[in-house]
């Protein structure tokens, strides 16, 4: 009697373990149809251009709370991520992101994609006229949960799509490549900023040796002592309130600009009077290695120190 009763509890037992397994699987495979419906979104409704919808309307509901994306160039939060892709689709305007294949391990699911495009404008601090498409391979990583991206770590080729963009078309003057280093530097693009500046580049900006960024002779040299030195200091202290260039010249690898200028100096909140300046740049393998800046050197060491 006693083996009659073990061996029904026993297969009781095994009789709810596989339906205990069954349920799991179940609720493992609407998790995963709930990610892989989550990812497609991702690609097809707000990397991909569309007259539907638009990438902050998609991905606001898809992307988790702390979600962070990241690449070899950095991090970037939601927020972050959803601006660039609104700034992507107005620049790329028939930009396509298609998935080619979906692998998933538990909750990491790998994604190889195609994408594709024509920009017109500056990308990536290169000019584009939109005549000229990039295709590239890109390769993406997503911690999914319950349909909600907690994380993303993605690998473009981005070196391809320069090199399809760049093949056959004209030559950059250099005051194509000042317009568009200015045009970065306008819109607080440190990605593209960094992209046309030379790693031997020069900033002058002479003057007053107590503000802060000129320093002793109005010299910065190197592309990371500029980015990481001057490029802050000048940023605390100048808030440009007018920049108008009335003039422009160029000449072979040269281009200089003329206009009229007002800053207020943070230090002091003093306003400089309007004066004129003049920016010589010189180019050099397509990159900005001189930016030579001459002002009213007197204006703004007066409103630096107050007066």
């Amino acid at each position: 009697m006693r083996n009659i009763i073990t061996s029904l509890l026993l297969v009781s037992f095994a009789f709810i373990g596989c339906n205990t397994n069954k349920e799991l699987v179940k609720l493992n495979a609407k998790e995963t149809m709930k990610n892989k419906e989550s990812i497609n979104a991702f690609y097809n409704n707000a990397l991909t251009v569309n007259s539907i919808t638009r990438p902050t309307k998609v991905l606001t509901p898809l992307l988790a709370d702390g979600y962070k994306s990241s690449s070899s160039t950095g991090v970037k939060n939601a927020e972050q991520l959803m601006g660039q892709l609104e700034f992507f689709w107005k620049l790329i305007p028939d930009l396509k992101w298609e998935p080619q294949v979906i692998h998933n391990d538990g909750n990491t699911y790998i994604v190889r994609s195609k994408a594709s495009g024509t920009p017109k404008g500056e990308f990536m601090g290169l000019l584009t006229d939109g005549t000229k498409k990039f295709e590239i391979t890109t390769i993406d990583m997503h911690t999914m949960k319950e349909g909600k991206i907690l994380a993303t770590h993605h690998v473009e080729d981005w070196a391809t799509a320069m090199q399809q963009l760049k093949s056959g078309t004209k030559k950059q003057t250099a005051m194509d490549i000042a317009d568009a280093y200015m045009g970065a530097m306008g819109k607080g693009d440190m990605v593209a900023m960094s992209n046309l500046m030379h790693e031997d580049m020069v900033w002058q900006n002479s003057g007053d040796s107590a503000i802060p960024w000129i320093n002793e002779n109005g010299l910065w040299k190197g592309k990371q002592t500029i980015l990481e030195k001057f490029m802050p200091a000048f940023g605390k202290g100048f808030q440009t309130i007018k920049w108008e260039p009335v003039d422009a010249v160029t000449s072979d690898d040269t281009a200089a600009y003329f206009g009229q200028m007002i800053g207020k100096l943070t230090n002091t909140g003093v306003d400089t009077k309007e004066f004129t300046y003049a920016l010589r740049v010189k180019v050099k393998d397509g990159k900005v290695i001189l930016w030579n800046w001459f002002e009213d050197s007197i204006e703004v060491s007066r409103a630096y120190n107050g007066k």
